[in-house]
């Protein structure tokens, strides 16, 4: 809706659709920059509201635009994303990412992308997390357990926004990150979750494609789509 930046962002011109830092490039240009050295497809999710504006500032195939035809919440964007992918080319390891980030360190973050794509290979639905720099109330905090490969770890516990108190006590005890709202993972381990926790969601992205795209394109080799 725009909101939290009202009157500069507002509905019909949400906040991912403006250049905020006067760099000459927006946030979802931004985004779709950091991303591209990591795969040879992107693929974006937005409402029929905005499909227009998005195409008019992104260099991609209107195939690769997915709409929604009405708004829902994240997991069912990256569910239809996934759902797409899959049908396109079979099971592929994607990555979500949400087009309102400001990350200076497109290296290092691309980096701990790849590093997040080897452990999803195995199956697992990887999580980035941010190292919390104050006990902020804006964030949600995963709580880390044992390492697994690399620098990943299992996650013990989420906790949505919490209190100062309580964020300061996380802190103060270590082992939480923030909670940045990037997933990495195979669309087939992501689709079978949802088979099993959400079914009338998984049914619904496999039913029909996304408003807007014409049919779904028939699946290729695996060579050809996102790595």
């Amino acid at each position: 809706m725009g909101s939290r930046l009202w009157p500069l962002s507002q509905p019909h011109r949400p906040k991912f659709l403006l250049d905020l830092l006067g760099t000459g490039a927006t946030l979802i240009q931004d985004t779709v920059a950091r991303v591209r050295p990591l795969s040879s497809r992107v693929l974006v999710v937005t409402g029929e509201r905005h499909v227009d504006a998005v195409a008019g500032q992104l260099d991609l195939p209107r195939e690769d635009l997915l709409t929604e035809p009405s708004p829902r919440d994240s997991m069912a964007a990256i569910a239809l994303a996934a759902a797409v992918v899959e049908h396109r080319w079979g099971p592929r390891v994607i990555g979500s990412f949400a087009a309102d980030h400001l990350i200076p360190d497109a290296a290092s973050f691309r980096a701990t992308v790849a590093r997040a794509v080897e452990v999803a290979r195995e199956g697992k639905v990887v999580v980035i997390g941010i190292e919390p720099t104050e006990p902020s109330t804006a964030f949600g905090y995963i709580e880390m357990g044992e390492a697994l490969t690399g620098a990943a770890r299992h996650v013990v516990a989420f906790t949505e926004k919490p209190d100062a108190e309580t964020a300061a006590g996380m802190l103060a005890r270590g082992g939480f990150a923030w909670n940045a709202g990037m997933f990495v993972v195979r669309t087939d381990a992501l689709l079978g979750h949802l088979d099993r926790l959400q079914p009338a969601l998984a049914a619904g992205v496999r039913r029909s494609p996304p408003r807007g795209t014409g049919p779904l394109a028939p699946r290729c080799s695996r060579a050809c789509g996102p790595r």
